[in-house]
């Protein structure tokens, strides 16, 4: 099932012709970690090892797509993931919080 919904993702990524292909991808990206965060939020605090190495892995790619998403998208994409972990990960909350005064 998560293959099927990455699969989707992928080709209405692709099909989509509001953006260029570097855009597109980088969105693909974004939503697979996007999903992977949100499997590790519904299931419980075990995965609190997990979650923090997922907020890195996202800050990464923020880093690495900052220039084509402009400060102000960094800012709410940062402050929209450090709200989805604040109740399972105080810490990485905190770490998205400091990453967006970064811009």
């Amino acid at each position: 099932m998560t293959i099927g919904i990455l699969l989707l993702a992928v080709v209405l990524a692709a099909c989509g012709d509001n953006g260029s292909g570097a855009r597109n991808a980088m969105e693909v990206k974004f939503q697979r970690i996007d999903y992977e965060m949100g499997n590790m939020e519904n299931l419980n605090s075990a995965y609190g090892q997990e979650l923090t190495k997922a907020t890195q892995r996202y800050i990464a790619l923020i880093r690495e797509y900052a220039d084509l998403l402009g400060p102000d998208e960094v800012k709410r994409r940062l402050a929209q993931k450090a709200e989805e972990v604040a109740p399972y990960c105080l810490s990485c909350s905190a770490t998205f919080d400091d990453e967006a005064k970064r811009y």
